[in-house]
């Protein structure tokens, strides 16, 4: 949280340009076969650079808000940091997005103290993104985990691919 809270900040005394971009919204991610992740992004888009379709940010997204409410999975808490490239600026335009991070297991016991609880994050996700009318913006798209692990060096809870849903709400800086 304090990630998002700082780069809240940095993208906030970096945007000068009047028409740029901040979003803040909310991403559901669900790993197959494996946990649903829910939690924050934000997206910040810089109006000058390649007219408005590429776009830098964070998201947070946690089992802790997903698959481990009232139930024994395990807390995973992710910590992404992504650029995305969006091909149009219609309402409807193909994307995509490459993240880069790192995920936090609690395993809750000490029996497994042996289990790595980091492990770093890549993966490229490829998707759409619909703009309303409205500064409303929803994104999906298929996501695909370059690091994962079997639990024997790093979490096993990295499946190699997944899928999200983002709504995000602009603000012009």
């Amino acid at each position: 949280m304090i990630y998002v809270i700082l780069l809240t900040s940095i993208l906030f005394s970096v945007a000068k340009a009047q028409d740029d971009q901040l979003s803040l919204g909310f991403r559901l991610q669900h790993s197959i076969h494996m946990y649903n992740e829910h939690g924050i992004t934000i997206d910040y888009t810089p109006k000058k650079l390649l007219n408005d379709q590429l776009s830098f940010g964070a998201t947070y997204v946690s089992t802790r808000f997903g698959s481990a409410i009232n139930s024994n999975a395990i807390l995973q808490d992710n910590i992404l940091f992504h650029s995305t490239y969006v091909f149009s600026s219609s309402s409807l335009s193909p994307l995509i997005r490459l993240n880069a991070g790192y995920c936090f297991a609690d395993y809750e016991s000490s029996l497994f103290d042996d289990i790595d609880p980091t492990m770093p994050l890549l993966s490229i996700e490829t998707g759409v993104r619909y703009a309303f009318d409205v500064p409303l913006n929803i994104q999906a798209g298929l996501g695909y985990n370059l690091i994962t692990s079997d639990g024997s060096s790093g979490i096993g809870t990295v499946y190699p691919l997944f899928v999200q849903c983002t709504l995000l709400w602009s603000f012009s800086l």
